[in-house]
Formats: structure tokens, C-alpha cells, sequence
């Protein structure tokens, strides 16, 4: 079998008439021994087989996956497994909050000052005390091992922490310690002790080639940048590139795919 491409219409949807088009063209050769296998729908006799074992997706042509996947989770779980996670998923949360409140402010707090299964830290006022961004910190983290949390949403300027159920304690402490030092380097900016267009957190992620490289002449150590907390140095991740330009990434897209023209010509 080969790919076949269908085109959209002007709001980006599925393109029936010319999705009935091809399968006219193509209907020697499409996979018809897949048709019983096919969703269906209860509320349309006419959508679907009536072999189909129902709909697997929750809007028309969405992802295949995002229902199966929670259901299989929910019932691998079962209901006392489910009301575990979130309470775990919640304490976790609230442990990062508590732990994080002397250095960052938290948002979106409830009646009892408590988070709910995520916690925000407002980083907008770095940038009048330190000059540093959001996206800053975002970088650091990963001289530290992080992954960083989700930037500028709900907010813009803040990082959404979500430290699902899955996390445990220690990795929990070892996430609220980078971001408290990397307070500490926010500090040290704000006092002048760093400039704030050459420190750790401007010049963040730092690779292995930069930081043993021949030259170095930034005002603070390469251990500083590379190990600068014990657990960093115990087992490092090493950031395989310096940080990229965003906004020319965006405005200049480099896509490595074939077009789509390329696979329309295969299927002629």
C-alpha cells in the first residue's frame, strides 16, 4: 500500500469531496480488509460498520489515541489506584509550592492556600531586578538536569510545575533545589555580583564543548556553569547545543519531510 494524500479545506478540515475522489481513483487498490475494523458510531447507523467497536476518538477525525490512552491507564489503576495518583499528584505539587514560596511567587492559590495538582511561580519580576527572562530559567535547568516546566501558560512570564504522581521525593528535592539556587544566581545578578548580560542564567544551557574549551571568559566559574550543585556533577546531562534563536527558528522553518506534493506525484 502507499500513502495517499487528501487535502483540506479553508478551515483545515478533511476535504470529503476530494477524499471520495480518491478512494474512486484508488478503490482496486485501498485496504478493504480493514473496513470491519473501522469506528462506528452509536448515535449514526450510517457511520461506520456495524462491526466497528465503537468511537475512538472524541471529535471527528481528532486523535485516534487520547481516549484510549486515559482508558487504558483508569482501568489498569482502578478506582482506589486513581484516587491514590491524584491525591499523590496534589501532595507533590503542594510540597514544590511550599518548598518554593520564599524564592518565587506562587499564583492561583485556593481558599486554604493550596495549589491543586500543578503550581505556578511568577517569574515576570526577575526582569526589573535582574534582567532575567522566563526563558532564562528555563534554560538553566537544563545545566542542572531538567527538563524545563511549561513556560508562559496559563501566564506569560511564569513556569506551570507539574509534577504528576510519578515523581518521588528525591527527584522532587533535587528539582526544588536547582530552582532555589538558580534563585540564589538571580540574586547574585540583581547585587551585581554577575552582570546582567554575561551570567549563568544569559548564558545557559552551557555544553561540554564551551565549558572545556580552550578560552573562558565569563565572570563566574566553569564549574559554576557546568556543576553547580553536588547532585549536577554525580551524574551530569550535558545539553547537546547553546540556546537557539526562537524567533528566527519560528520565521524560518527547515522541514526535513518530503512535501506533500512529492507523495500526491507517487500516488498518480
Amino acid at each position: 500500500y502507499q500513502v495517499v494524500v487528501v487535502g483540506c479545506d479553508r478551515d483545515g478540515n478533511v476535504d470529503i469531496a476530494d477524499l471520495n475522489a480518491k478512494i474512486a481513483q484508488h478503490r482496486e487498490a485501498l485496504a478493504a480488509h480493514l473496513v470491519p475494523h473501522l469506528p462506528n458510531h452509536p448515535l449514526r447507523a450510517d457511520a461506520g460498520p456495524a462491526t466497528g467497536y465503537g468511537p475512538v476518538s472524541a471529535a471527528p477525525y481528532g486523535s485516534a489515541l487520547i481516549l484510549p490512552i486515559p482508558y487504558a491507564y483508569i482501568r489498569l489503576m482502578g478506582p482506589e489506584g486513581i484516587t491514590r495518583a491524584t491525591k499523590i499528584a496534589i501532595l507533590n505539587a503542594n510540597y514544590i509550592a511550599a518548598r518554593l514560596e520564599p524564592f518565587y511567587p506562587i499564583l492561583y492559590r485556593g481558599a486554604q492556600n493550596r495549589v491543586a495538582h500543578e503550581c505556578i511561580i511568577d517569574c515576570r519580576g526577575f526582569g526589573a531586578t535582574a534582567g532575567v527572562q522566563v526563558e532564562d530559567i528555563a534554560k538553566r535547568l537544563a545545566d542542572y538536569g531538567f527538563h524545563a516546566p511549561t513556560m508562559s501558560w496559563p501566564v506569560a512570564g511564569t513556569l506551570m510545575i507539574e509534577p504528576t504522581e510519578s515523581e518521588d521525593k528525591g527527584e522532587l528535592d533535587r528539582f526544588c533545589e536547582a530552582m532555589i539556587a538558580i534563585a540564589g544566581e538571580i540574586a547574585s545578578i540583581a547585587s551585581g555580583a554577575w552582570p546582567q548580560a554575561d551570567n549563568p542564567l544569559k548564558n545557559a544551557p552551557h555544553t561540554a564543548e564551551e565549558v572545556a574549551g580552550a578560552q573562558w571568559s565569563h565572570p563566574y566559574s566553569r564549574a559554576q556553569a557546568a556543576h553547580p550543585l553536588p547532585f549536577v556533577a554525580a551524574a551530569k546531562y550535558w545539553p547537546p547545543v547553546k540556546r537557539v534563536d526562537n524567533v528566527y527558528g519560528d520565521r524560518n522553518l527547515v522541514c526535513s519531510c518530503a512535501p506533500l506534493e512529492a507523495y500526491a506525484a507517487a500516488a498518480e
